[in-house]
């Protein structure tokens, strides 16, 4: 196009005739491929100079403290660690933590009927874990959580409690850092919370099947 001022504050516009070529099209298509073509060829013979990785032949590493996948941890009878007191919930500035608390007929502990933790709202801040005070919730550093529907994005129990000795290792976003030191249960830098004998004459310890969200 042609731009002529003929006034102060004035522009007459033409447009400047096409040429037969341009017309056509088909050459300024071919000299866009010719360029990607180019640019293929040049990746292709110098792989190992392009700023990228293979994935997931080869994965990036990241810090010992990455926040990634959460998972909820078990004591080394299987029941979980989580004793349904609502504090990571309560904590959680994204509200992405749904609880439902149940309550063991032996022991009167408490423990989660359902745990939800909603991918997509969550920020992956690490309040959840800074604030339980059992050390039942982690972050790893898993952070492949592809998913193809929102209903897949909330995560349970059935996605999170996990085994006592599921191989955590190197943990992300946990209560305690340094050396890893497992002891038989996922994590293995706390503790937590003693397993404590029901008041009654069946002391029978609680059902792990209603921990691990199986019921």
């Amino acid at each position: 196009m042609a731009i002529t001022r003929i006034a102060p504050g004035v522009v007459k516009v033409e447009r400047t005739p096409l040429s037969l070529s341009d017309r056509l099209y088909l050459p300024q298509v071919i000299k866009g491929m010719l360029i990607t073509l180019r640019h293929l060829l040049k990746n292709l013979f110098n792989i190992k100079g392009l700023p990228i990785i293979s994935y997931p032949e080869v994965k990036r590493v990241y810090s010992e403290r990455f926040r990634g996948r959460h998972i909820l941890t078990t004591r080394e009878d299987g029941t979980t660690r989580c004793v349904a007191c609502f504090m990571c919930s309560t904590a959680c500035p994204a509200e992405c933590i749904t609880i439902e608390a149940g309550e063991d007929e032996r022991t009167r502990e408490k423990f989660p009927a359902r745990y939800d933790i909603d991918l997509l709202r969550c920020i992956f801040c690490g309040y959840c874990v800074d604030a339980c005070p059992e050390d039942a919730i982690y972050m790893t550093r898993d952070y492949e959580m592809a998913i193809d529907t929102r209903a897949r994005a909330v995560v349970g129990l059935r996605d999170l409690v996990v085994p006592p000795n599921f191989p955590v290792g190197p943990m992300g976003w946990r209560p305690y850092y340094g050396e890893m030191k497992k002891q038989g249960w996922a994590g293995g830098t706390g503790l937590g919370q003693p397993i404590r004998t029901a008041p009654f004459e069946d002391d029978s310890k609680p059902n792990p099947d209603v921990y691990r969200g199986d019921q």
